[in-house]
């Protein structure tokens, strides 16, 4: 057994992925459960990979932006206009500043959508496959912030990342700046969810806090995107 090789930016925030050498028919056995690890199995190598899933701690607040989302199109569909986002949540991103796993990502655009639904590997930036416009990374060990720089070279609008302190910022690109990036109040690509906003939904202990607020942001974003023009 042997861990995948990695990128030479890759970080301990991503997840741990172990590849190992197997028939497919014994790949096959192993996986044909609900409990499964997520894994995939390339039949041109003979290789089983498998990833190991971070804990609560990671997994809740990148549950919870998808929550976020998924309201925020249900109410977006109560209001009669048309739902283009899409999240892409295992994505893998390869750009000339290496390979990058965020923990969601989230395109706008369906045309985008259309190019990326064939690829089922590394999604290369250069080939030129549309990067997403909104990443969320969820740190567990260290800040994420030797990320950001790479991802706003590839053409992410904007990125979301949480650190160990519960601390939620919005970040969008900067070429002004010497990162070439810079943190905001309130989100570009969710017009109407503050930085604040952010902070308190991910890190709120009481669920039904936290639902009636995810609720609350959901409207107010549909409410302000229903009034402008609708997204192409």
């Amino acid at each position: 057994m042997q861990a995948a090789a990695g990128a030479p930016n890759s970080s301990p925030d991503a997840p741990v992925r172990v590849e190992v050498p197997m028939p497919r028919t014994l790949f096959d056995r192993l996986t044909e459960h609900d409990d499964a690890p997520r894994c995939r199995y390339d039949e041109r190598f003979k290789m089983g990979e498998f990833v190991a899933e971070p804990g609560f701690t990671h997994e809740g607040p990148t549950t919870e932006t998808n929550h976020l989302f998924i309201r925020i199109t249900d109410e977006l569909a109560a209001a009669g206009h048309q739902v283009s986002w899409q999240s892409a949540g295992a994505l893998r991103l390869l750009s000339d500043d290496g390979a990058f796993e965020p923990d969601a990502s989230f395109y706008l655009d369906p045309a985008a959508v259309r190019a990326i639904e064939a690829v089922e590997d590394y999604l290369d930036v250069r080939l030129g496959y549309p990067p997403p416009d909104l990443v969320v990374e969820i740190d567990r060990s260290r800040r994420s912030r030797h990320k950001l720089a790479p991802y706003f070279r590839m053409g992410v609008k904007e990125a979301w990342t949480t650190s160990r302190g519960e601390v939620a910022c919005i970040w969008v690109a900067d070429s002004g700046s010497e990162d070439g990036f810079r943190l905001v109040p309130e989100s570009r690509v969710w017009p109407g969810i503050t930085r604040h906003d952010l902070n308190r939904l991910l890190f709120l202990r009481d669920p039904v806090e936290r639902a009636r607020l995810s609720r609350l942001l959901a409207r107010r974003v549909a409410v302000g995107i229903a009034a402008g023009p609708p997204p192409e």
